[in-house]
């Protein structure tokens, strides 16, 4: 039987619970449009601001330029060109704390918006790429790049772990960078080269690269390398300055550093005397040129074993193309005379030669007779890898004196490889 009662019990909050939840439906449609209508309002908040600023700061006016920003960011604290030219602004103003505040706060937005004004690239880029490229270069800048220890030795402000691994990932990096012979025979950096060498290799990668991007000189580059090359090729030359072997930067960070020291000048944060002081503190930390000390000489090796490892490090630093191939010759002979292998081919041929000399005095005595206290100046010619490193094939020349043919036989000369090293080499280099 139907009860009424039972219907109104059941029926009426049924109703009323649907009629609830479609309005609820259309009250939340209507405010996803009403909020996203007032964010699009709100995001042009502020533009004018900003581009009043924009036109600020391309006429040079940062003082201008950063009240104008800020006035932007009052009336939207998201606007990105407010927050853009506002940060180029402090930068030049010298207030990179608020500059670096305004960078941060693009990235965090990280929208697709693109902008040319502080782009590295000439080329419009997204607000937070420029953000994050000009953050790099504002740490760089806040940051002492080079530190002079008490004792007057400039060394990179690195952390020992950091400078070691950028060290050990120029030389890799550089090797893989090569043909591809040379790329697929490259050894096990780690293994072959202790950490103190392969900060050495590093630092000359890093001057060939500066010398490569124009940000030192053919000079420059030659008598630092010269000054130090006994880093790489010991036994052929001097040692090198004391501290080279210390961590340092990978060769990025310095051209960076330099680059931004470059826009500093231009934008006219800095003088140029004050760029050409920093550039020359970087480069004189990196291989000093006239070094007031220097490491103790490396002992050569007395084993076969050694000597193997010392001649595979040679093959990788002609493979960077930091030595030449005399230079490689030569450490590789000092090398092998340590450790007492004699391999000239010229030894076997000294006995003819002597033949040779003997015959031609002969037949001179034959032509014209000799006095008994003129005598020809035959000198015996040595060959030995110890004392002429690199010989010299003995001239001979017949002269008469009155009817006296006398055959006159040069001593053969004896170069030492300092006197091989003395002169500029021909080094592989971007000149």
């Amino acid at each position: 039987m139907f009860c009424p009662r039972i219907f109104k019990t059941i029926l009426l909050p049924t109703a009323t619970f649907a009629l609830l939840t479609g309005c609820a439906i259309l009250d939340k449609k209507n405010t996803d449009e009403e909020s996203n209508w007032l964010v699009r309002q709100f995001e042009k908040d502020g533009n004018q601001e900003a581009a009043d600023a924009t036109m600020a700061y391309s006429q040079g006016n940062f003082k201008k330029a950063l009240e104008l920003s800020m006035d932007s960011l009052k009336a939207n604290p998201r606007n990105q060109q407010g927050l853009l030219v506002g940060a180029l602004a402090a930068e030049q103003l010298g207030r990179l704390n608020r500059a670096r505040q305004n960078y941060e706060d693009l990235i965090i937005i990280d929208s697709a918006d693109t902008s040319i004004l502080g782009s590295s690239t000439g080329k419009p880029q997204s607000f937070a790429d420029i953000a994050k490229t000009r953050l790099r270069s504002l740490t760089i800048k806040q940051s002492e790049l080079v530190v002079e220890t008490p004792n007057g030795q400039m060394n990179f402000n690195i952390s020992p772990a950091a400078g070691n691994a950028q060290s050990t990932a120029t030389i890799k990096r550089a090797l893989k960078e090569k043909p591809a012979p040379v790329a697929k025979k490259a050894p096990a950096i780690d293994n072959l080269f202790s950490q103190q060498e392969q900060n050495i290799i590093s630092r000359f990668l890093v001057l060939k690269e500066l010398a490569e991007k124009d940000y030192i000189t053919k000079e420059e580059f030659l008598t630092r390398r010269m000054s130090n090359l006994g880093g790489l090729l010991p036994l052929t030359n001097m040692p090198p300055a004391k501290g080279i072997d210390q961590p340092v930067p990978a060769p990025e960070l310095i051209v960076e550093r330099i680059n931004v020291l470059k826009d500093g000048v231009e934008s006219r944060a800095i003088t140029p005397r004050e760029f050409s002081a920093e550039r020359d503190v970087i480069i004189e930390a990196l291989l000093p040129p006239s070094p007031r000390t220097r490491m103790k000489p490396k002992a050569p090796a007395r084993d076969i074993l050694g000597a193997a490892k010392d001649l595979r490090k040679l093959e990788v630093l002609y493979d960077l193309n930091l030595i030449t191939a005399s230079e490689k010759a030569a450490e590789k002979k000092a090398i092998e005379r340590y450790l007492g292998i004699k391999r000239d081919v010229k030894k076997a041929a000294a006995p003819a030669a002597a033949s040779d000399v003997s015959a031609v005095s002969a037949q001179a005595k034959q032509n014209a007779p000799v006095a008994d206290n003129v005598q020809a100046n035959v000198t015996e010619v040595k060959t030995t890898v110890e004392e002429v490193p690199i010989p010299v094939t003995p001239k001979i020349n017949t002269v008469t004196k009155g009817n006296e043919a006398v055959a006159l036989i040069s001593k053969t000369e004896t170069l030492t490889p300092a006197q091989v090293q003395s002169g500029t080499p021909n080094v592989s280099s971007p000149f």
